[in-house]
């Protein structure tokens, strides 16, 4: 267990846990049915909070997720080639090492140490008499990026836990997610540029150019290809 989710995990009251990702993915076909599971693969995957709340809002839940990449090269021995953290969801392309071929034990565990911190944050946020964190500036201006209160994201984080074996969880992530095997160039071309123009799209518009937005991380090794 990681310094992240046990930490977490302590703050939690007693009758709580937090649900574990579902392993289910929509993988996306491949037309020379090629296996998902490829030693020193490369893969995309993506996926987002339940009930899409905004939650990756503030500078304290970025930093959840942007520092769990961060030790997963650390810890998993996977390379980050690109991410991008939007405020229900996030994009990730990584490679893993030559010694690995299993894509989902990476990103699952990633996902398991987020859910934990970000309930206890809500947790802290929701005690009688603290102030909700505040809103990114970049988000501040922003018609299209609203926030629950805690105890609202709390309440329903409970609510939709319900659907699934035990009802005294929290479920933090949304049961779909989607996984590719970038398996040829073009595949890695395509998906950094799907990753680089998330916060440019029409559905949120935060920046003008994508190097504005600071959530967004591209290797420096394969920022040549988004000019390709």
């Amino acid at each position: 267990m990681s310094k992240i989710q046990s930490a977490a995990q302590a703050a939690l009251p007693a009758e709580f846990k937090v649900i574990e990702p579902e392993s289910e993915v929509q993988a996306e076909p491949s037309a020379e049915k090629v296996p998902l599971r490829q030693l020193g693969g490369t893969y995309f995957y993506s996926s987002g909070i339940i009930n899409k709340k905004n939650v990756f809002v503030t500078p304290e839940y970025m930093d959840l997720l942007v520092n769990a990449f961060k030790m997963a090269e650390v810890k998993k021995d996977v390379k980050n080639l690109a991410y991008v953290v939007m405020p229900n969801h996030f994009c990730w392309i990584f490679r893993l090492s030559e010694k690995q071929d299993d894509p989902v034990a990476i990103y699952k565990d990633v996902k398991k140490d987020v859910a934990f911190a970000v309930i206890k944050n809500l947790l802290e946020e929701a005690k009688e008499g603290n102030q909700p964190f505040e809103l990114l500036d970049i988000f501040q201006a922003n018609e299209k990026v609203g926030r629950s209160n805690p105890r609202k994201i709390l309440w329903t984080f409970k609510e939709e836990a319900k659907n699934f074996e035990n009802n005294k969880r929290y479920r933090v992530w949304d049961k779909k997610s989607r996984l590719m095997l970038l398996d040829d160039e073009k595949k890695i071309i395509r998906n950094l540029k799907f990753i680089a123009d998330a916060p440019l799209r029409d559905r949120w518009q935060f920046v003008e150019t994508a190097q504005d937005y600071p959530y967004l991380y591209i290797a420096e090794d394969v920022q040549d290809k988004l000019v390709a």
